[in-house]
């Protein structure tokens, strides 16, 4: 960051997390494209949806946050196989995450953020 200079986006400190938290990882082309399509469309509903699946990412409330079914209910990322968990914004948009409780002294696991839907997914109609 240069003195003098228009602050930017660049310059902003991430928000650090606790040791109690997860850590959000987006996986998939997919999902860093829609997670910044997201962020245009939806960001309030974008930033309530870190501080939630930062915090207790498996809290199912059964009317946004709820692992999905059928097809859909498991997926794999690395060789690892992993429920599927979807979490829904007002208007739509939808985002589907698996949760890695792999844990180090940073962080309690991590969100595997697959895809971000910035409209409801045809998959789940």
């Amino acid at each position: 960051m240069t003195r003098g200079k228009a602050r930017r986006e660049d310059d902003l400190v991430r928000r650090p997390l606790k040791r109690a938290e997860y850590g959000i990882v987006l996986i998939t082309r997919q999902a860093e494209k829609g997670w910044k399509d997201g962020l245009a469309t939806y960001r309030n509903a974008i930033v309530d949806a870190w501080e939630h699946l930062c915090v207790e990412p498996a809290l199912e409330d059964g009317k946004r946050v709820y692992r999905l079914k059928a097809d859909l209910a498991r997926g794999t990322y690395q060789g690892e196989e992993y429920d599927r968990y979807q979490y829904k914004f007002p208007g739509g948009g939808r985002i589907w995450y698996f949760i890695d409780t792999t844990t180090n002294k940073k962080v309690t696991g991590y969100v595997l953020i697959e895809d971000v839907h910035t409209a409801h997914p045809n998959e789940t109609k």
